[in-house]
């Protein structure tokens, strides 16, 4: 619009040059030949009357004020255009003193006015100056002045010929440009979005708002190359691509684009680019662009999206713990909902054993077995679970290598970097704790901390349900001589583990024991006796066995273990604790210390069987080539 106007007023002025020639020409060659044609015939005296009529009727009708001043400065003329520009008649100041004349605003521009007249007279070519005067009714009136003399052919000065031109519109034209520069300089500059203009990918303007965002001052930003500001997930050719075709088929380009600030830290910006639009037609020559901080409102929407699978989560654990009172499946499926929401890699489930005062491992995901055993049981009080069951607050490791108790157990060495633990607390009660651990280091945010409180407090009545549900099946499937579980509850676990490590991988063993010489104590001391003898047996084996084991009376002088989780080596380790403190248990009978032995067969899968039938005859045979060698042996069966 600057251009617009400033071309406009350069016109103007160059239009009252032209006029001012014009009439100096006009009026100065008419006097001349009228002279001459005086001193000549009359017929060219009147067609020399007959030009200045017409040269002073097309005086008349110009658009632009004129006036003719005498050489004593007095006025002699002023046309039409002169009168309606100051609203007097001409005899009012015809004859009046050019620099005393009513119309001028201020004594300045009667200097200027009296300059002007001076370096006319002088011959110099007197530019147009704008300067303000008054009307009749006192109205100040914008003009453009320009003054020029007339003089005889012997180069005296006759006459001085000033042209006013009312320059109104285009004065109230230069104060609106000015307002509406002023008030989008305001509005830009009052904005928090950062504005910039580039041409030829070069950035040629850009507001205070860039230092915000960005990091760099106007100063620095401003000649720079506009790849300068480039996206940090595209190519600068892609980034030319996509804005090219955006601003061809919908006038404008938006995205949103992670860039890096000058400290070298990365903000979000949601941008859009178009053309600045010029009047008259022109093609538009620069590009805008406008970028506004995303970065809290991308924050906002993560932690929407984060609260959102929070909630789906909370959701689906509610809809599983209410479709099964199985403990061992129910933690499986929450332990892999907790580590799927949350991205991480393993975790595992302590809860309380009362009987024990201990936190033992009941479900377990990506960590190895010779792990496992060193966390699978710790006391109330010690270490890091059983801290987190004493307090019954979160514990948060970010650095396992500056967390001592997390030292003792291999934390490291496993490649464990970060873990958290909370406890389960059902009615002020503590039944366990959930503890998840990366092997990146990692933060845990507090929104995910409150997740694991929320599914701790979610699953802690589905636990409490499952373990009473447990205590009903135990009283059901307990062997009533030896408190163990019965042969039907036990084949009922070996299916159910069978299918879960068949599932998920892993190993199990099954431990066979069989008292050695039982008929003989029941020949010679009754079985009352003999059933002492399988009590404190099966006293024995149940104390030699975890929390995830389980034991129970097979038949007769019969028992079986069933280890989860064992390979052979692990179940032949279990099968000789046990077989030791056998041979130092001496019962007495009738006043006769009596020595009892047993023999133990051992099979795994899938290293000696395929499915549960094999696994059965596997452990059979084992046990049996054990009493054939001579009895009070362990056998591992082999092919």
């Amino acid at each position: 619009m600057r251009d617009y106007v400033d071309k406009a007023t350069y016109t103007g002025r160059f239009e009252s040059l032209f006029l001012k020639e014009v009439v100096v020409k006009v009026v100065d060659k008419g006097i001349t030949e009228r002279k001459k044609a005086e001193a000549g015939n009359v017929r060219a005296a009147r067609v020399l009357l007959e030009r200045e009529r017409m040269m002073s009727a097309a005086i008349e009708d110009m658009l632009d004020a004129v006036m003719l001043v005498g050489m004593d400065g007095k006025l002699i003329y002023m046309n039409n255009a002169c009168e309606n520009l100051l609203g007097y008649k001409s005899e009012e100041l015809v004859g009046k003193s050019a620099l005393e004349l009513p119309t001028y605003s201020k004594s300045k521009d009667k200097k200027r006015a009296k300059g002007i007249l001076k370096n006319v007279l002088s011959g110099d070519i007197a530019e147009p100056v704008d300067m303000n005067i008054i009307g009749k009714e006192g109205n100040e009136i914008p003009v453009s002045f320009t003054a020029s003399v007339i003089r005889d052919v012997k180069g005296t000065p006759e006459t001085l010929v000033a042209v006013i031109r009312d320059i109104s519109e285009r004065k109230r034209a230069e104060v609106a440009l000015r307002d509406s520069e002023e008030h989008y300089a305001a509005l830009v500059g009052s904005i928090t979005d950062a504005v910039f203009k580039f041409k030829d990918g070069v950035i040629t303007w850009c507001n205070e708002s860039v230092t915000d965002i960005y990091g760099y001052t106007r100063e620095e930003l401003i000649g720079k190359d506009v790849n300068f500001l480039q996206p940090l997930d595209i190519s600068p050719s892609e980034f030319n691509r996509r804005v090219t075709r955006g601003i061809k088929e919908q006038g404008r380009y938006c995205g949103i684009a992670r860039v890096m600030r000058k400290d070298g830290s990365t903000v979000d910006v949601e941008y859009t680019i178009s053309h600045v639009k010029y009047i008259q037609g022109q093609h538009p020559i620069e590009l805008i662009a406008v970028a506004r901080d995303i970065t809290e409102r991308k924050r906002i929407e993560m932690e929407v999206l984060d609260y959102t699978r929070q909630i789906e989560t909370l959701f689906n654990i509610g809809a599983v713990v209410n479709q099964t009172l199985n403990l061992t499946e129910l933690l499986d499926i929450i332990l892999d909902r907790v580590l799927e929401v949350m991205g991480i890699e393993a975790g595992g489930i302590f809860l309380l054993d009362k009987e024990k005062e201990d936190v033992v491992l009941r479900a377990y995901r990506g960590v190895s077995e010779e792990f496992v055993k060193k966390v699978e049981g710790r006391r109330i009080g010690e270490g890091f679970t059983g801290k987190a069951a004493l307090s019954r607050k979160p514990l948060i490791v970010e650095n396992i290598v500056s967390e001592p108790r997390l030292k003792r157990i291999g934390a490291k060495e496993e490649g464990l970097r970060s873990i958290a633990t909370v406890p389960i607390v059902f009615k002020e009660k503590i039944l366990g704790v959930i503890s998840v651990g990366s092997y990146i280091s990692r933060k845990f945010p507090e929104r995910e901390v409150q997740l694991l409180g929320a599914i701790a407090n979610q699953i802690g009545i589905a636990i409490e349900n499952a373990q009473l549900y447990e205590q009903a099946l135990e009283l059901a499937f307990t062997d009533g001589l030896t408190g163990l579980y019965n042969r039907r509850y036990l084949m009922e676990q070996i299916e159910r583990e069978f299918s879960r490590v068949a599932r998920i991988g892993g190993s199990l063993s099954l431990i066979m024991i069989d008292l050695d010489g039982l008929k003989d104590i029941n020949d010679r001391f009754g079985h009352h006796e003999g059933d002492v003898v399988l009590r404190g047996l099966g006293g024995i084996i149940k104390e030699n066995t975890r929390s995830a084991d389980v034991a129970a009376r097979w038949g007769g002088d019969e028992f079986m273990l069933l280890t989860p989780d064992t390979h052979s080596k692990g179940a032949r380790n279990i099968g000789e604790r046990i077989k030791s403190q056998v041979s130092l248990y001496m019962p007495e009978i009738n006043g006769e210390q009596v020595a009892i032995s047993i023999s133990v067969g051992i099979a795994s899968y899938p290293g000696h069987a395929s499915d549960v039938t094999q696994l059965l005859q596997k452990v059979d045979e084992a046990m049996y080539r054990a009493k054939r060698g001579g009895r009070n042996q362990l056998c591992v069966f082999s092919r």
